[in-house]
């Protein structure tokens, strides 16, 4: 299940994100993959052990904690890692999925990803996060403050940028339900239960 979480942070959050990280040197994102990994991920990052991240994770759990449709799509229990990229032209993420494991040395289990795009799509090209399911490619450039959530197993890439810079928060957290079809259920139960609710509220509503 893939799903958006509009205006997630504030306009005052993302200021802040943008101040933490204005003063942190990137590192090469290849550090945090796999070796099947190195080749198909072309990035800079800020990794999830700096201490400017526990900060910015901070702000980022905080608003995904007062978000209804995230606290109902991941059910989650703890965060497993978060960083912020950054691609530049020319850089790119080949198609993969997330690791299942993330943390150190405390391994987590990673069952929701998450990326909160810090810029607005027209300041840079390319760039689009895309993901692959029988055989076609959805793809998604949203504006800076709104985030995506989707299962940590779903198959996607992040497609070259062209012009600008392309920055993101990324994120892995474990969830109280670690099967996907199984959260989904219980996303969707809970969304008929509040249009039912709602329609009870309505039709009791005095004329």
């Amino acid at each position: 299940m893939i799903t958006t979480l509009p205006n997630l942070i504030t306009p005052d959050e993302l200021a802040q994100i943008h101040r933490l990280i204005s003063v942190v040197e990137f590192t090469e994102g290849k550090t945090t993959a796999g070796e099947l990994l190195h080749k198909a991920k072309h990035n800079q990052q800020i990794p999830w052990d700096h201490p400017v991240m526990k900060q910015i994770s901070g702000v980022v759990m905080q608003a995904l904690g007062r978000c209804d449709a995230f606290m109902g799509a991941a059910q989650p229990r703890r965060l497993a890692a978060m960083l912020v990229s950054r691609y530049q032209p020319g850089m790119a993420y080949g198609m993969h999925v997330d690791a299942p494991i993330m943390g150190e040395p405390n391994h987590v289990r990673s069952d929701v990803s998450f990326t909160l795009f810090l810029n607005e799509p027209d300041t840079y090209q390319g760039g689009e996060l895309a993901f692959e399911a029988g055989g076609s490619e959805t793809t998604f450039k949203l504006p800076a403050r709104s985030a995506i959530c989707y299962s940590t197993g779903q198959l996607h890439r992040v497609r070259p940028v062209e012009q600008g810079e392309r920055l993101a928060v990324v994120g892995w957290v474990q969830s109280l339900v670690r099967e996907p079809a199984i959260r989904e259920l219980l996303y969707d139960l809970s969304e008929a239960r509040e249009q039912l609710v709602g329609q009870e509220g309505a039709a009791r509503a005095p004329n």
